[in-house]
């Protein structure tokens, strides 16, 4: 009753104010010095005991007081520094950035390669290669006096039959007619070789030396040994008169095999998350394409690094799981970049460096496309970048496959170049993958698709939920067309790897 009471009498001085032209102040300080709670502390209320003032209106501040209540003015500085610090709200920047770790030129590239269906988890492809031109010999050949000799070589399969031999760097000794030739002339050939058999111990060739030290017609013997390693070139074959048939010539595909690999991704968003009130637009298709990210991420290391194989493991129920192998162990060259310069402590890039890069990417491969990939760690692309001469600076743009690369060119042929810090992540920063984009080729099993799984009606789990998944694999035709790099490193640093 007390408290109507004071209701109406509140109301009633408020029309009388109206009425008379009394100032608000005086009537709102006589209204609320008898409500409670009404900034008046009474016993067990913890509000903040506030006298007003009826002639000024300005308040007055008890100890403990807020001088932004007492101003009459409410501030969000007093508001956030004394009050409920979650009653304000926080400006929230809406724009979320997707952060993506690095780029996959390796899985980017090979979707846009040759591409084929494969009926199986297990690939089988042929490659031909042209039969080799140039080996090297295996030992010291020391038979000078021998009418004719086995020639250990490196690779005993390149030669048949009347095949002749450039042995580079060793002079021949008597020309056709029997005279010696002038061991420092420049024109003065390098002794050459003729296959007459194989051996069948060993597969070697049996040569005898052609322009050799010569006895009589039928005797012809080696003028002196021939160290190891000794670099040998096939030439053409030399068939005799009567001869009606040769060495026989066979170039048959080489058979390899390779494994696809099932790639799988699940994203899940459970219903009260999907429903929840939330700050940030963050959905279930953003956490789909940040899996989805993550899953070419993956997949970019594995077909670079990964190992063949087929495991059927306890945990699995002796299941098979099939592992794809990694393409930069498929790559049939080294090469080493540059020169290392102990002054500065880095490997430095000359011209003359770059055109005998170039020439070892484009020569001996056996294939004739003038066009590479290099995908470079960032100290193999800062060394390429500090090249100083403008005839091989990298600044050309070039965009293929929807990448960006910079180019440059020789006589050899071009060379696309771009960064990824896949070899920044797996401490391979001075390494890099020379890749011939016409001879990769990716076997595709089970095509990237999307499957939506009920999980609630099955009675798993209250999620929304769906699988990524692609089971494939890529391979390398011409292996030498391809090749790993590296950065030269210091002879403390070569020894020690």
């Amino acid at each position: 009753m007390k408290k109507l009471f004071n209701l109406f009498v509140s109301l009633m001085l408020t029309v009388l104010a109206l009425v008379t032209g009394a100032g608000a102040n005086v009537v709102f300080a006589m209204a609320a010095g008898d409500l409670p709670d009404a900034g008046r502390a009474e016993s067990g209320n913890p509000g903040t005991s506030v006298e007003v003032s009826t002639e000024t209106g300005n308040g007055t501040v008890p100890e403990g007081g807020s001088a932004e209540v007492a101003d009459g003015i409410a501030t969000e500085t007093g508001g956030r520094a004394n009050g409920d610090p979650e009653f304000y709200t926080k400006e929230i920047d809406k724009r979320i950035t997707k952060i993506r770790p690095m780029s996959t030129p390796i899985d980017t590239i090979s979707r846009y390669a040759k591409s084929i269906k494969s009926g199986s988890f297990e690939v089988k492809y042929y490659s031909v290669g042209t039969r080799p031109v140039k080996t090297t010999t295996s030992e010291v050949t020391n038979i000078a006096d021998a009418v004719s000799f086995v020639l250990p070589v490196s690779d005993p399969s390149m030669f048949t039959e009347d095949d002749t031999i450039r042995v580079c760097g060793i002079k021949g000794k008597y020309n056709y007619q029997g005279n010696l030739y002038d061991q420092a002339s420049p024109k003065t050939p390098d002794l050459v070789l003729c296959v007459c058999g194989q051996d069948a111990a060993t597969q070697n060739p049996v040569c005898f030396c052609v322009n050799g030290d010569m006895k009589n017609s039928q005797s012809v013997k080696l003028p002196s040994a021939i160290p190891a390693g000794t670099t040998l070139i096939r030439m053409g074959k030399a068939c005799g008169e009567l001869d009606v048939q040769t060495g026989r010539f066979a170039s048959l595909p080489t058979a390899e095999v390779q494994y696809c690999q099932n790639f799988m991704i699940q994203v899940e968003q459970s219903t009260f998350d999907k429903i929840a009130s939330k700050e940030v637009n963050w959905n279930f298709s953003d956490l789909e394409e940040d899996g989805i990210a993550d899953m070419k991420l993956a997949m970019e290391y594995t077909y670079l690094f990964g190992d063949k194989h087929m495991i059927k493991h306890p945990s699995k129920k002796n299941m098979a799981q099939w592992f794809t192998g990694g393409i930069w162990y498929m790559a049939g060259k080294d090469i080493e970049v540059g020169e290392y310069d102990a002054t500065k402590g880095v490997a430095v890039i000359s011209d003359n460096n770059l055109v005998d890069i170039s020439k070892d990417l484009f020569v001996g491969t056996g294939v004739g496309n003038k066009r590479k990939v290099i995908i470079a760690g960032s100290d193999l692309l800062a060394a390429f970048s500090k090249v100083e001469s403008e005839k091989f600076r990298l600044k050309e743009s070039v965009e293929s496959w929807n990448l960006k690369f910079k180019s440059w060119e020789t006589d050899f042929g071009e060379l696309l170049v771009i960064h990824s810090e896949l070899f920044d992540q797996a401490e391979m920063a001075d390494y890099g993958f020379a890749l011939d984009p016409e001879f990769l080729t990716k076997a595709v099993h089970v095509s990237w698709s999307r499957n939506i799984l009920d999980l609630k009606k099955a009675g798993i789990r209250n999620t929304d939920a769906v699988v990524i998944q692609e089971v494939s694999c890529l391979y390398l035709r011409y292996a030498k067309a391809h090749a790993r790099m590296r950065l030269a490193q210091s002879d403390e640093s070569s020894s020690a790897s």
